[in-house]
């Protein structure tokens, strides 16, 4: 399944690929609302933002490029942006990168005071336009300055400090972070508060696994290896992202070539995946030496969430044959399912011993949607529903029912998923197979009721 969420807009710079996500620009618009009730300036607000932060992370990008990367992309999400090289780089060269995305907004943002000063706007717009661009490249960079981690502020300060201070770094990013919050709430800023006190507390729990990295002589350098290596693995399982990826660069860093090397780039490969970032993974798993090293289910999950799915087959099969696990199985299948081997992946599903039914059931209903069989579909939706309660699978047996043509049966189980919790109203809305089924009227009153106007 290719992770990029729906409605994502993306596009190249050059060599450098663009992805803009759908929460980036909910985000930016949101914010300018909390300034403005102006449609206008609500949109050239939305405008600015997107400019300027571009503007940011080709700052990043040029910066790394100058120092040898090559870029796997730039990403615009809900939490700003963020751009993904292929390697690791030395100490002060990754402090360069993380200066150089605020350093280019400040000349961005000098560009604009000089338009400002010598060739005033004449309209108010333009006014608008201006300072927004100026308040959003000085004062988010000033901002973004702090050193408070995932800021480049935070980057920053942990390249200065070093990895045999990185704890140093995390408490100062925890102390900086309270004290932007105790500030915020002082002025009623709660936006800011809040963004804050996440960056505070995701520092508290980085604390919780970072570990401060001894200087070693240059013959025990591999000694640092399977330990970095370790704890990033054990920082990506609870979830803290930023920290894995700083063990993985270092553990590849300090890694001979080959074995150690490629478990390194198998770490910061499924970094990436977790990130949504799937070109970042396949670059890495694509340099493992030789390719035939790479994991097979590394490599075939990397594929596929690039939504390269031909390619990540041969490897998913090659998975099953050397780990046969759940999350193996459900890979092969669903991508045999893609491939039209129907047969195949019926197969594989049934042979599997699965802890619960339900997740094969699930993919024999993938299985039966790809061959027309929505019936089938629609009574292995509805046997996994009545199993566990779930509203998803209620709402997939409505869309099977719907598909071959029941109509009331799908209502029925339309009925059934928002009586069990079913609300994404969203998706319920633009959903072809069921523009019958939300039109019948006691299902319109109901989410009428519920004030989604989608019916």
């Amino acid at each position: 399944m290719d992770s990029t969420p729906p409605f994502t807009w993306q596009f190249n710079l050059g060599r450098i690929p663009v992805l803009v996500e759908p929460s980036f620009w909910l985000m930016t618009a949101m914010f300018g609302l909390m300034g403005s009730s102006s449609w206008q300036t609500v949109l050239s607000w939305v405008a600015v933002v997107f400019v300027s932060v571009l503007m940011h992370e080709i700052g990043h990008a040029l910066m790394a490029m100058g120092l040898g990367c090559d870029i796997a992309g730039i990403r615009l999400y809900m939490g700003g942006g963020l751009t993904y090289f292929d390697r690791t780089l030395s100490r002060w060269r990754d402090v360069a990168v993380s200066a150089a995305g605020p350093l280019t907004g400040f000349l961005f943002g000098g560009l604009m005071l000089a338009v400002y000063e010598f060739v005033p706007p004449k309209s108010y717009m333009g006014y608008v336009v201006l300072r927004q661009l100026m308040w959003v490249n000085f004062g988010w960079g000033i901002i973004n300055l702090l050193p408070v981690p995932p800021l480049d502020g935070g980057h920053i300060a942990r390249g200065v400090l070093g990895p045999s201070r990185q704890r140093i770094a995390l408490w100062l990013g925890v102390i900086t972070a309270g004290g932007v919050v105790a500030l915020a709430l002082t002025f009623k800023l709660f936006f800011i508060g809040i963004m804050f006190g996440m960056f505070g507390y995701q520092c508290w729990q980085a604390l919780q696994v970072a570990r401060d990295i001894k200087p070693l002589e240059p013959v025990k350098v591999a000694e640092i290896e399977p330990d970095a290596l370790a704890r990033g693995w054990q920082a990506l399982r609870s979830g803290h992202e930023s920290e894995a990826a700083r063990l993985g660069h270092l553990a590849l860093s300090a890694a001979k070539p080959g074995e150690e090397s490629n478990a390194a780039r198998d770490l910061l490969a499924w970094v990436a995946l977790t990130e949504g970032n799937a070109r970042a993974a396949v670059s890495h798993l694509e340099k493992v030496q030789p390719l035939e090293a790479a994991r097979p289910y590394s490599l075939a999950m990397a594929y596929e969430a690039a939504g390269l799915h031909e390619r990540a087959l041969p490897h998913a099969l090659a998975a099953l044959e050397k780990e046969r696990t759940e999350s193996v199985t459900s890979l092969a299948v669903r991508l045999l399912v893609k491939a039209q081997r129907l047969d195949e992946a019926e197969r594989t599903a049934r042979e599997f011993s699965w802890k619960a039914t339900a997740k094969r059931d699930t993919l024999l209903a993938d299985v039966a949607v790809a061959r027309g069989d929505f019936g089938a579909a629609a009574a292995l939706h509805a046997s996994i529903f009545e199993a566990g309660g779930n509203a998803e699978d209620a709402y997939q047996a409505a869309r099977a029912h719907a598909r071959a043509g029941q109509g009331a049966q799908a209502s029925e189980w339309l009925k059934r998923a928002l009586e069990a919790g079913y609300d994404d109203y969203e998706e319920l809305a633009q959903d072809p197979a069921l523009a019958e089924a939300r039109s019948a009227p006691e299902i319109a009153e109901r989410l009428a009721r519920r004030g989604k106007g989608v019916a």
